[in-house]
């Protein structure tokens, strides 16, 4: 009798063991989530002279943050995709390429967790167009 009470005891302090680590494991989980996937607000800020800032923000509270150089961007434009039979709209920078400038070297997508609609993606799009066109306009200093 006294075996089997040992036993049950430590069947039960396995068991709670097994039931602490899998909350454990389910908190670090949720944590990484919070930290490196939760995004909470993205911003994009386009400075006539300097170049264009994407930040992410996630839910933890830490931002990462993008810069690219002004002389680095041919332009920005929205593309549209097809994603599980529905078209979506998106913001993208396309980057000139070093060895040939009127080629694209890359393109660089924005908003990627907001998914803004599209009528705002348009307001962002204008803004943007405003500022690379001043600074076309303006010619580079020597």
């Amino acid at each position: 009798s006294l075996g089997n009470l040992t036993a049950c005891v430590w069947l039960s302090l396995q068991n709670s063991m097994i039931l602490s680590a899998a909350i454990f494991i389910t908190l670090l989980g949720l944590l990484g989530y919070l930290h490196f996937v939760k995004i909470d607000q993205e911003t994009l800020l386009i400075i006539d002279s300097l170049g264009i800032q994407m930040t992410s923000s996630y839910a933890s509270g830490k931002e990462s943050t993008t810069f690219i150089e002004m002389g680095k961007v041919k332009d920005v434009v929205i593309n549209e995709a097809i994603y599980m039979q529905k078209v979506i709209y998106y913001l993208c920078i396309l980057l000139k390429d070093p060895v040939e400038p009127h080629e694209i070297s890359q393109v660089v997508p924005v908003f990627q967790s907001a998914k803004p609609r599209l009528d705002c993606l348009i307001e962002v799009y204008r803004s943007c167009q405003e500022v690379l066109a001043h600074q076309k306009a303006t010619p580079a200093s020597p």
